[in-house]
């Protein structure tokens, strides 16, 4: 972006002091990250206020503040709430484009949903995404900040921790395409039910174009029972495995040597053979299958939606695959729900079933669920079971009852090792790896929270140049 301190409180209905002609190039929200050319925007948190440190952004080069008070120097926009101005801002920058817009939520699987939208609609268009965890109230304008002179395509991910949320986002990116995945227990705690839940994601049609298109998981029950009421709002597409009725169907779902590959009916009943991704796990065939119907929205053809799905990569701690040894690791520590951890249980089954290894994993504790947080750790070790786990580890006291589901259910207490938490990544690293052999593949998962890429980096030092017998 490069915008003028007059052109930005023009949009954002802020008040200038200083110099009204200073040229903004960026825009932050950590005083820290202040450089020549950025607006630091003042925003008040639950521990700390950004008030407090406009000084220190106008020393470090800032252009200009958002703020609530002047700074002693330098120039400032001055506003009552600079998170309103904030998403105001950006509402109005968006203006300055005209690119599709798509918009991804849902309880597991929005991130990887969007990088594969983001690799279908790249294969055609000049798309930009949004970028790490800026998929809330205030990362979602910084990223509409973000957008560039040409860009054809911006897929928008869209998080949330209460209602309302997604209605701001919505109404700020303004969706051509709406995508949830899936509506599970994340933030059970905070909005009390997965019919809250269901509520809260449906709110990424508030701010849908009117000829916007919502594109819903068919296979999900809750998502299926509420497709007379949405059909009233946009039109509507299913996609599915199991449900018949789906617009979509995906077909023969297949993961050869690490991947997958899948076939996908339309609703003329034609079918497009051989879609392929280097991933694995059915979660991620659903993800794909979205995308594909996302890049035929946009008019693309079928091979180029194919070779965007085929060229798709996995971002930061989700699901990544790789070896270290002779040894398997999928790290998938970014965050966890139950329906997140039994798709990453059974995606490890699949990385042993043509070489014949064994399947480890250490599981921490999921947070945010609410009053039945003992029940789903509890009904996850029994997945473990069924899916036919070979060792369970769980780190942390609360993530204890894993183990408690997982002997419930009929795995031998010489499978289970639980490591409390006075136990650091070294020790439960170090013990996990001494059961492995040649071949074995582990998997390390839990909430953000717990830091569990600390064992992972201990595992692969490990790991690394070893042999196993």
């Amino acid at each position: 972006m490069t915008l003028t301190v007059k052109e930005i409180a023009e949009m954002c209905g802020g008040a200038v002091y200083g110099d009204e002609n200073a040229v903004v190039t960026s825009v932050v929200t950590d005083s820290r990250s202040a450089v020549s050319g950025s607006m630091f925007v003042a925003l008040k948190g639950e521990r700390t206020d950004g008030n407090n440190y406009i000084d220190s952004a106008i020393e470090l080069g800032a252009a200009c503040v958002l703020s609530q008070r002047r700074p002693q120097s330098g120039t400032a926009i001055i506003t009552d709430d600079p998170l309103k101005a904030l998403q105001t801002l950006a509402y109005n920058y968006k203006k300055r484009f005209s690119p599709k817009v798509f918009a991804v939520t849902g309880s597991v699987g929005k991130t990887t949903t969007k990088e594969f939208v983001y690799s279908v609609l790249s294969a055609g268009a000049v798309t930009q995404k949004s970028l790490g965890n800026y998929n809330s109230i205030i990362g979602l304008p910084l990223t509409v900040l973000r957008m560039e002179p040409g860009v054809e395509a911006m897929v928008f991910e869209m998080g949330m921790s209460g209602f309302h949320e997604i209605e701001t986002m919505s109404k700020i990116a303004e969706p051509d395409v709406a995508i949830i995945t899936n509506i599970g227990t994340s933030h059970m705690e905070i909005l009390g039910s997965r019919e809250g839940i269901l509520k809260a994601k449906l709110e990424i049609t508030d701010g849908m174009k009117k000829d916007g298109v919502l594109i819903l998981n068919g296979d999900d029950r809750m998502l299926w029972e509420v497709r007379g009421e949405v059909k009233k709002k946009c039109r509507v597409i299913y996609y599915a495995l199991f449900n018949e009725e789906a617009d979509y169907i995906i077909k023969n779902p297949q993961f050869p040597s690490g991947s997958l590959r899948f076939d996908l009916q339309k609703p003329d009943g034609s079918i497009t053979c051989g879609i392929t991704a280097p991933t694995i796990g059915m979660h991620n065939v659903y993800n794909a299958a979205a995308a594909f119907i996302c890049g035929q929205l946009y008019g693309m053809t079928d091979g180029d939606i194919k070779r965007g799905v085929a060229s798709f990569e996995n971002t930061g701690m989700r699901q990544k695959v790789y070896k270290k040894g002779d040894i398997t690791i999928l790290c998938d520590c970014y965050n966890a729900a139950p329906e997140s951890m039994k798709a990453s249980l059974s995606a490890l089954k699949m990385l042993v079933r043509e070489n014949g290894g064994r399947t480890h994993a250490l599981l921490g504790e999921m947070k945010e669920l609410g009053a039945d947080s003992v029940g789903m750790h509890r009904d996850v070790g029994a997945a473990a079971v069924t899916l036919g786990l070979n060792y369970l580890y769980t780190y942390g006291d609360a993530a204890k009852e894993y183990a408690v589901g997982a002997r419930q259910n009929g795995m031998s207490e010489d499978n289970i090792v639980c490591f409390g938490d006075g136990t650091t990544f070294e020790e439960a690293a170090k013990a996990i790896y001494a059961r492995c052999h040649k071949n074995d593949a582990v998997m390390f998962k839990a909430s953000r929270a717990v830091g569990l890429e600390g064992a992972v980096e201990a595992f692969e030092k490990l790991a690394e140049g070893g042999e196993k017998e």
